[in-house]
């Protein structure tokens, strides 16, 4: 059953300082442990099977995660991210409580400050305290929470913050927020009156303008190399949000699904494995490093697998072998991890990884791999490609062709850019389209579509020949070029 595969793999292990067994669901011991782990390593608690790890269960499981659920949002402080799970496995159901370790320490619940000696959960002795408060100061200087020059609150998506504060309010329900600004500060998205890093990542209207690193690409290859030819290219420059929305309805597009009828049923079947590339992708986005101008996230799709790399190696102590069973989870950008989880994009804290693997042996897919490097993360997807006959994925455009295009930055927006990039296609394949052809096919008048030729007659991407009246676009020879740069 889905997800009691995580269960069986924390049964393989002993408790320790990330794994606790509790039989019986007694909220105020529940309580103290995940304060604990919050404020040690992060870490997991099943209730429903013993210490000695056998599984006696839970009655009405889901009633009794809503409880526990409520009874940690709102008895621990600050307020933390805590995944909560109700999960059948044996015939019996469980609850499976997991954390990440906290980015504002000291975490405490009742008055009282707890964390994680070995497998026991302790009050924090008066000496260890100015270690957790030294944490907690060195977590406000990370880049996250620095300041973002010149941005204010007109520079942030007022609906987007909507939609994330009505998410949190069910999270934590006895919430008590005066307006968007409010929540800002209580989440430590603005500091010290300033928008942060994060909170522009999260809400920007035009994150780019200060964050430029920001961008997300995804190439399409026609074969199993990257080289001068491609599919498409299209990139996503909104914040994390919108981009998460509008990726994945284009990796639906690119895809696809395979559609059946059985005893006169239709019946329809993405051919990707949805959840492992959810995750891959989602942990690209959370996971990466953005403090560097050169950082990136790309997601190149070949004929006979997926990549999906970003900018940032795994953490100090974390090896490819941790990512396929439990492991401990260090976030880079806990603010932003935070905001997803409220939004319930990350449903399951620290199991990622293994429920991509679990995803794709389910769906029949080769399970995933990964690669890396000083500086980068790659998650590979064997045999996820893309649909080749997909509407509307443009053919062999030339990558010199699309970088000069993606360079013009005098009072083009993201749309026309993206227009002008279609149009180079188009003209590729009709080898010379006329002004009609152009605005019947883009749906713009004939004004806007001479606007944009004009774009890109000037950046000598496209030649005009013959007369007034009757001639013809062509792409110029020059782009192809493949020195051309």
């Amino acid at each position: 059953m889905k997800n009691s595969f995580i269960i069986a793999n924390l049964l393989q292990q002993k408790e320790s300082v990330r794994l606790e067994f509790q039989g019986k669901a007694d909220l105020e011991a529940i309580a103290q442990s995940i304060t604990a782990f919050i404020n040690t390593r992060g870490g997991d608690l099943v209730v429903g099977i013993d210490s000695r790890k056998k599984i006696v269960g839970v009655r009405k499981a889901a009633q009794l995660a809503r409880q526990i659920q409520s009874y940690l949002a709102e008895s621990i402080h600050p307020t933390a991210p805590i995944s909560v799970q109700e999960i059948p496995f044996k015939k019996q159901e469980v609850i499976l409580i997991s954390v990440w370790e906290g980015a504002k320490k000291p975490y405490q619940f009742k008055g009282h400050i707890y964390n994680r000696v070995g497998r026991e959960t302790e009050v924090t002795l008066s000496e260890k305290l100015p270690a957790l408060i030294e944490q907690r100061r060195k977590a406000d200087f990370h880049w996250e929470r620095m300041p973002v020059l010149g941005a204010d609150l007109k520079d942030l998506d007022s609906a987007e913050m909507e939609q994330t504060i009505e998410r949190y309010k069910e999270y934590k329900t006895d919430a008590n927020i005066a307006d968007n600004e409010d929540f800002l500060v209580q989440t430590g998205l603005i500091q010290n009156g300033n928008i942060t890093h994060a909170a522009m990542l999260l809400f920007g209207k035009n994150p780019i303008r200060f964050i430029p690193q920001s961008r997300i690409r995804v190439t399409l290859y026609p074969g199993k190399t990257s080289g001068n030819q491609f599919l498409d290219d299209k990139i996503f420059e909104g914040n994390i949000f919108k981009n998460i929305t509008a990726l994945f309805e284009y990796l639906e597009a690119v895809y696809g699904k395979t559609h059946t009828i059985n005893s006169l049923v239709r019946s329809e079947k993405s051919n990707y494995p949805t959840l492992a590339i959810r995750e891959g992708v989602l942990n690209a986005i959370i996971h990466r490093d953005y403090n560097s101008v050169r950082g990136f996230l790309q997601l190149s799709v070949y004929s006979d697998r997926t990549e999906v790399t970003n900018y940032g190696a795994l953490p100090a102590g974390i090896t490819v072998a941790h990512l396929k069973t439990e492991h401990h989870s260090i976030l880079r950008n806990p603010d932003i991890a935070q905001a997803c989880f409220y939004r319930k994009y990350i449903e399951m804290l620290g199991t990622g990884t293994q429920r991509m693997i679990w995803d794709c042996k389910e769906r029949k897919f080769m399970t995933p791999s990964w690669k890396i490097t000083e500086n980068t993360t790659t998650v590979i997807f064997p045999g996820v490609t893309h649909n080749k006959i997909s509407k509307g994925i443009t053919k062999g455009i030339n990558r010199a062709a699309i970088e000069k295009v993606e360079g013009m930055t005098d009072g083009i927006t993201e749309p026309v850019r993206q227009r002008l990039i279609k149009m180079i296609s188009f003209i590729e394949r009709k080898k010379g389209a006329k002004v009609a052809d152009l605005t019947a096919y883009f749906k713009v008048s004939e004004s806007t579509m001479k606007k944009n030729l004009k774009l890109l007659i000037d950046a000598e991407l496209v030649e005009y020949a013959g007369s007034k009246k009757v001639g013809n676009y062509f792409l110029s020879n020059k782009p192809h070029d493949k020195n051309t740069r």
